[in-house]
């Protein structure tokens, strides 16, 4: 059947901006109506260079990669690409395939069900595939599929059930039980670790001197502070101390993950990831120190500003969430929405294609 084969156009709309359905709907043709409505009943056949791919046909493959002049956007939009199914025998012929300029671009992609190309060597327990896209430093390992699981969470898995996947492990020298939520692989330790550094050492002076000025002032009789009965300043006292602890807790992290690096540089990547949690840590708690110190100070005599104050710190601490934050910014600069980021061209030959459909659409 010709839908077998061509599935993919069901959802494409024509200049009008309408898609074969309401096609069918307008001719009002009862059987293609119901064939539309319900895709599932088609039986989607693969792609020609899928099955290129699965039949081991690399030249075929290598041919079409190069002659498609748009073949980020077809794997985006077929959400596929041909590492997701290449079978190739041995790790050499996969690394030559890797080098490949088109085929680079597409290591991290995801498929339908959100796996990359590494989840579905793994899956398959494809070791020389596996093994190549591992030694890649460009390629992700911490992405989660649909379900919720990273490559790395497979390769632990595999590697409990066969003795072979665990020695593979540890021949390239990878830890599938390292969990880092931070680090990438090819992460850059020392300019990561040197940064990180300057923060703590930054917080940890601020929080420290703050501890000393306290809000209020302290009674020149007793030496007690003026504020000491107040709930607010026990909050800012509190966030102060627990904000300057962290910061030096990062600093002695980092200081045994230098120690660490050449005897167990595994061990360090840990150390430097949790650095980064414990820092944000510290940076909450000093966010906090300063809202409830200003809170302290001033709500007898300017409640609204004190208000104002709390209510714009509090919003910046839920605001710095990753996604909160990329979705804010999106909304208060359109011009780097996430449906942008996702179009952005990986290459000359797909800048010049967006421009052209852009320049069809003004004259439109």
């Amino acid at each position: 059947m010709l839908l077998n084969k061509y599935w993919w156009i069901l959802n494409l709309k024509d200049n009008e901006g309408k898609t074969a359905l309401e096609y069918a709907k307008r001719n009002d043709v009862p059987w293609l109506i119901n064939m539309l409505s319900d895709p599932s009943v088609i039986e989607k056949e693969d792609f020609d260079w899928i099955n290129a791919c699965k039949r081991e046909e690399v030249d075929a493959v290598l041919t079409f990669v190069d002659h498609c002049q748009n073949l980020q956007i077809l794997c985006r939009d077929a959400s596929d690409t041909p590492l997701h199914h290449i079978k190739l025998p041995t790790i050499n012929a996969y690394r030559s395939f890797l080098e490949n300029s088109s085929i680079a671009e597409l290591k991290n992609n995801i498929d339908i069900d959100g796996a990359t190309p590494l989840h579905r060597a793994l899956q398959r327990k494809d070791m020389n595939f596996a093994k190549a896209l591992l030694l890649d430093d460009e390629v992700q390992r911490t992405i989660k599929d649909n379900n919720g699981k990273t490559a790395m969470n497979l390769l632990a898995s595999l590697c409990k059930e066969n003795e072979d996947w665990a020695k593979m492990c540890k021949l390239i020298n990878v830890d599938p039980n390292l969990n880092t939520k931070f680090l990438q692989q090819g992460t850059n330790l020392d300019q990561m670790r040197n940064t990180l550094s300057v923060v703590a050492a930054l917080l940890a002076t601020i929080t420290f001197a703050a501890g000393f000025t306290l809000p209020g002032g302290i009674n020149s009789d007793t030496g007690e502070a003026v504020l000491a009965k107040k709930v607010s300043f026990l909050v800012f006292l509190l966030a102060d101390v627990y904000a300057m602890c962290t910061s030096i807790l990062v600093l002695f992290c980092l200081i045994w993950s230098m120690v660490m690096d050449s005897n167990n540089p595994n061990v360090a990547r840990v150390l430097i990831d949790r650095s980064m949690y414990i820092l944000m840590q510290s940076l909450y708690a000093t966010l906090l120190a300063f809202m409830t110190g200003i809170y302290t100070v001033i709500q007898h005599s300017s409640l609204w500003a004190a208000i104002v104050i709390f209510v714009m710190c509090s919003l910046i601490g839920i605001a710095v969430n990753k996604s909160i934050l990329h979705w804010v910014i999106s909304k208060l600069i359109p011009g780097i929405s996430p449906e942008k980021q996702y179009q952005t061209p990986a290459n000359e030959e797909e800048m010049e294609i967006i421009i052209a459909k852009d320049e069809e659409k003004t004259i439109k």
